[in-house]
């Protein structure tokens, strides 16, 4: 027993320093990142695009389906979701690959400013630490702002003005209901769901994002299949 213990030990030891090594070689890297491309900088080239809208030109209820959907404790929480983090770890460890990264909102933003969508290990821990830079200068509404300005929502469709206007032929503000839970479900997987080709598996994700406004309290059963039956116009 008190051998076991004693490897025990040793293993714990040995992982913590893996551990600490992995996150000084990502800190290293994260600064030479951010010294060629300051964050300030990748902020300001986005929102200089024509397509840029602010927060106050997006329809309201879909700014709240999106936090509700991809990460719900965004307002509440400040820095690195290790909860969220541990869940997506475990569900890797048990499928054998990294698929799973427990993404808030604000290392998807980080994600689409610095990187492609491939998982790799030493990318997400470079985004904790890009996370914490975007928290300590910028405000939670300037984040989701940039979030749904940068996310790819299939068919060509980067940012919500592109998805809102090519899909349903409206600006940002003045989606619907319907159209709003359609799209807030898209980026998820885009290729699986985008609307030309992909409709009724977007219908599918549709029900699921409406399930969870439902559990949130942000809707009732009544109000989702009233949502759900909208008729949604597409334009592809």
């Amino acid at each position: 027993m008190k051998f076991l213990l004693k490897w025990f030990k040793r293993l714990i030891v040995v992982a913590l320093a893996v551990i600490f090594s992995l996150f000084a070689i990502g800190y290293i890297q994260y600064r030479l990142l951010i010294s060629n491309a300051p964050l300030h900088q990748m902020m300001e080239d986005q929102r200089s695009k024509s397509t840029y809208v602010t927060i106050d030109q997006i329809d309201s209820f879909y700014l709240e389906t999106v936090v509700a959907v991809e990460d719900k404790r965004f307002y509440q929480r400040n820095g690195f979701d290790f909860r969220a983090f541990g869940r997506a770890m475990m569900t890797n460890v048990s499928k054998l690959s990294l698929a799973q990264g427990g993404s808030t909102i604000p290392q998807q933003v980080a994600k689409n400013l610095y990187f492609d969508y491939r998982p790799n290990l030493m990318r997400k821990i470079i985004e904790i630490y890009l996370l914490y830079d975007l928290e300590a200068q910028y405000t939670k509404d300037e984040i989701l702002e940039m979030y749904v300005n940068i996310i790819y929502f299939g068919d060509g469709y980067t940012g919500i003005q592109r998805a809102s206007t090519g899909y349903f032929n409206t600006l940002p503000d003045g989606l619907t209901q319907g159209q709003a839970t359609l799209l807030a479900g898209l980026p998820q997987s885009p290729s699986r769901f985008q609307l030309s080709n992909h409709f009724q598996r977007a219908k599918a994700r549709q029900k699921i994002v409406l399930s969870m406004l439902v559990d949130q309290g942000i809707i009732s059963e009544e109000e989702a299949e009233t949502i759900y039956k909208e008729d949604v116009y597409v334009t592809n």
